[in-house]
This record gives structure tokens, C-alpha cells and sequence, in this order.
């Protein structure tokens, strides 16, 4: 992109998105896959929209790796899907989200050698979606180290990736590897909306809830860890809606500091009731309702502006959650988890 891009009114390619929209699971849809045992889970989805990804996998893939398979290879398919029928500037909102795949296979491929997993192994984690051809990632596969695959990346600045590389050899940790990739993520997203009419403007708004929710992520589990302030400042997000100076105070803050400072914020809805506990907050409910939070904002690009670009925005993230939804309704059936357990861990 270097000229401004003027999106146009496509009814077509919005309807036809408001169609695929439809095909998405209901509440009621997962009330019934929480009752089933995988493999009733593998019929079900087969009989609702995943069929012809799991005839093209069934030959190589079985149980509850086909499903999880399935799940990826439907994604990139209905990702596809949105692709083709897109006129070209439609084509650029599109692509400026899928880049976030990208991100997800690099960090993917960077855990992988940091746990000496085998190159074949690697491969069938990556994500089939990806804006990069898949000759990038073989080469990033290819690799020997963590540093190797770090330093080979020729779109990071010198000093993200030296001081990253740092942090890791002395902390054997890949928490600011993998936050310089977000940031790079997030800045070239930014960059590129610039060039967008009004619609920019609502997807920017839409990843700049994105990373207040990291932000808040980040700030509570290394709050937890007791990680110093100024370690802490190194990986926050310096943008979002959550204003600086809130940012600068929950840094200095407690847990319950924290939870204090974002009842003044957009998220007040979602912290209140973690306020009042006396007890230990639980991190793991504080994250999903911080999820589902998204997940409705989401939802609002879809009703609020249904014959724009931000039905595309709001189906891409909404097919995303279904997807992370049933795979984690999957893994957790396989580890013999209590539904109760299981619904809480969904965001609907």
C-alpha cells in the first residue's frame, strides 16, 4: 500500500459474508458438543460444515488429531473463501488480519526449537493460514536454534532483535521474543490502516481493544511472578484505549490495584465482580471473560454495520473464537475433564 484506499459498498461480498456468519455454532450448538464424547464430536462436525475437510483428511488423520486438523484446515479454507470473493481493497483488510497467522507460525516454529522438537513435528503445528508462502516457513524450519530462527527474520529491527535475543540468553525465556513479534504484528497493522478510509478507523479501534486485553494479560501474570516494574514497562503495548497514565499506575499497582484502576476503564463491566472477591482472583476465569469481551465487540462490528467492511472483521474474529473454542472442548474431552469444568474454559 502506498496511496489511500477508498472502500467501496460491496452488498455482494457482504451478504454473502453475513451468510457464512450464519453457519457459525450457536450456544445451543455447543450445549450439545459438551455432551458428547470426541469422537460423536468428529460426526457432528462433519454432518454441520466441516465434511469436505474431514473426507480430505480422514485417509491420513484419525481420531482426535483429525478433528483438531479439520478445525485448521476449515479456518483456512473460509479465511480463503473471504479472499476470493473480495475485491482487491477488500483484499487488503483481509490480508492485514491473516498476517496475524504469520506471527502464529513464527512463534509457533521459535517454541518448537526452543523444546528440540524434530522438523517434521513442527510442520504439523503451523497453522495452514498464512499470508508468507510456505518456502518462508521451511526456511525458518530449517534452523538449527532459537536464535538462528530469530535473527533469519529480515523484517525486525536491529535493536527489537538484539535486545530481545538478550533477554532471552539470560532469561532462557521466550516471553520477549514472542512480545517483539506481537509488537511488529500490531505497528505494521497500524501502519497500513492509514491508508483506509472510516473503515480503518473501526478496525483500528478494533485492535487497539486487542491489545488493552494483552496488556492486561501481561500485567497480571507478571504481577503474579513478581517481575520488576521496569521489566514489566519493557513488554507493555504503549498503545490502546486504556490511557497511559492508568497503564503507568497499574504497573506500580498490586493485583487488586489493578482490578481498582480498570473499573475506570472500558473493561469496568468485566472486572467489577473480580473487585469484590476477598479470595485469590482466578486468572484463568479473569482471561476468558476478558476474551468474551472481545468476542462482543465483535459481534458489534456485525449488528452495528452490517453492509460495510466490519461484517468481514467481526465473521473473521467470530470464526476464529469457534475454532479455538471446539479445539479446546476437544483437548479437554481427551484429557477427561468435567464438563462444568470444560463450558467455563469457552467463549461464547
Amino acid at each position: 500500500m502506498g496511496k489511500p484506499v477508498i472502500l467501496q459498498q460491496y452488498p455482494y461480498t457482504y451478504l454473502r459474508t453475513i451468510v457464512m456468519k450464519k453457519n457459525l455454532l450457536t450456544k445451543s450448538d455447543y450445549d450439545k458438543v459438551l455432551k458428547m464424547t470426541p469422537d460423536e464430536i468428529g460426526k457432528y462436525l462433519e454432518d454441520f460444515e466441516y465434511k469436505k475437510e474431514v473426507d480430505e483428511l480422514a485417509m491420513e488423520y484419525k481420531g482426535v488429531e483429525l478433528i483438531e486438523r479439520t478445525l485448521q484446515l476449515n479456518l483456512g479454507n473460509k479465511f480463503n473463501k473471504l479472499l476470493i470473493m473480495s475485491p482487491h481493497d477488500l483484499k487488503v483488510v483481509v490480508t492485514l488480519y491473516l498476517k496475524r497467522y504469520d506471527i502464529y507460525n513464527i512463534k509457533t516454529i521459535i517454541r518448537a526449537k526452543f523444546s528440540n522438537m524434530s522438523m517434521e513435528d513442527t510442520k504439523k503445528y503451523l497453522s495452514p493460514i498464512s499470508v508468507e508462502e510456505t518456502a518462508f516457513f521451511d526456511k525458518l524450519i530449517a534452523q538449527k536454534t532459537v536464535e538462528d530462527v530469530f535473527s533469519s527474520l529480515g523484517f525486525l529491527k536491529e535493536k527489537d532483535l538484539r535486545s530481545a535475543l538478550e533477554h532471552f540468553k539470560t532469561s532462557n525465556s521466550l516471553v520477549y521474543i514472542e512480545n517483539t513479534l506481537d509488537k511488529f504484528y500490531f505497528n505494521f497493522v497500524f501502519s497500513q490502516l492509514r491508508y483506509l478510509s472510516m473503515e480503518g478507523k473501526v478496525y483500528k479501534r478494533f485492535l487497539l481493544n486487542e491489545i488493552d486485553v494483552l496488556n492486561v494479560k501481561l500485567l497480571l501474570r507478571l504481577k503474579e511472578e513478581n517481575i520488576p516494574e521496569q521489566n514489566i514497562k519493557d513488554l507493555i503495548f504503549t498503545v490502546g484505549t486504556i490511557k497511559k497514565d492508568t497503564i503507568d499506575k497499574m504497573m506500580k499497582s498490586d493485583i487488586p490495584g489493578i482490578i481498582k484502576e480498570l473499573e475506570e476503564t472500558d473493561f469496568k463491566e468485566v472486572v467489577e465482580n473480580y473487585g469484590k472477591e476477598s479470595g485469590k482472583i482466578s486468572f484463568t476465569d479473569l482471561e476468558m471473560d476478558l476474551d468474551r469481551f472481545l468476542l462482543q465487540q465483535s459481534k458489534k462490528l456485525i449488528r452495528q454495520h452490517p453492509m460495510s467492511v466490519d461484517v468481514i472483521l467481526g465473521y473473521m474474529f467470530l470464526k476464529d473464537i469457534e475454532v479455538k473454542n471446539l479445539t479446546r472442548i476437544i483437548k479437554a474431552k481427551q484429557l477427561g475433564m468435567e464438563e462444568s469444568f470444560i463450558e467455563k474454559t469457552i467463549v461464547i
